[in-house]
């Protein structure tokens, strides 16, 4: 079921991006700010978000870590001091990590820090967003996903989990605000080239540049989806979930250990 709703142009918005400093957000900072928008990034790293700013000089950033509660308040905190009042929202930080459980330590600290990176951090931020928002305006939140998200892969279990997590809030969140002028959109990217993919990663499969991404991402909230989900692994992984669960996690297991271990 293809979910779609009025068309609304991403012209002359005030647009908070979550990790902005780099790689999707970058590009979304990128596109956005050229179609006139007042764009404001967010990032755990100083130099990167200045060097976004050096790319996009008309950009806004604060330096604000979404798995930091204190930070998150002190980001909305500043942002209402200065008068700033948001349109559109773009949950995009993320990190990812192999895990294999059985052979592999990760402090409890660090299994906290991940989840609430792509969990809790988004969620809160997102609860803020909603009550600064003026509500007789057209407000977008948009939660970037994974298609991990839909069958997960077993060795991305925190990925994996805390995605399929944030899926689930953003499909809830659309339920409760029916009716509002508030839309919830999810994207669930392809494989794109960043530093999480290229590095974290090591994957060496041909990538979507994130240029290239960011232009159809905007192009697919004007036209109204409310979900965008372009890689054809998105699709095979729906069918495989339907009708293949057990055996297709295993095939997925077999297969991302030997493009990512």
């Amino acid at each position: 079921m293809t979910l779609k709703l009025a068309i609304m142009k991403l012209i002359n918005k005030t647009i908070l991006i979550t990790g902005g400093g780099a790689g999707i957000g970058l590009a979304l900072a990128t596109v956005l700010a050229g179609q006139n928008n007042k764009v404001i990034s967010t990032g755990r790293s100083l130099d990167k978000l200045q060097d976004a700013k050096k790319l996009i000089p008309s950009l806004q950033f604060f330096q604000s870590d979404v798995a930091d509660p204190a930070s998150i308040d002190l980001l909305f905190e500043q942002l209402k001091q200065q008068g700033v009042v948001l349109d559109v929202l773009f949950n995009n930080a993320g990190v990812i990590e192999t895990w294999d459980i059985a052979n592999q330590f990760i402090p409890s600290a660090a299994i906290f820090n991940k989840i609430d990176t792509n969990l809790a951090g988004p969620i809160s931020i997102t609860q803020q967003f909603i009550r600064q928002a003026d509500r007789g305006k057209e407000n977008y939140i948009v939660n970037v996903t994974t298609d991990a998200a839909i069958m997960p892969v077993p060795i991305l279990p925190l990925y994996s989990s805390s995605k399929a997590g944030l899926s689930a809030f953003t499909q809830a969140l659309r339920i409760q605000l029916t009716g509002s002028n508030f839309k919830v959109v999810e994207i669930i990217p392809p494989s794109v080239e960043t530093k999480m993919t290229t590095e974290d990663l090591n994957n060496t499969t041909k990538l979507v540049k994130p240029d290239h991404f960011a232009v159809n991402v905007v192009k697919k909230i004007e036209a109204g989806k409310l979900e965008y989900a372009p890689s054809i692994n998105a699709i095979l992984l729906k069918l495989i979930r339907r009708f293949f669960p057990k055996s297709g996690l295993k095939l997925i297991d077999k297969v991302s250990r030997k493009q990512l271990l």
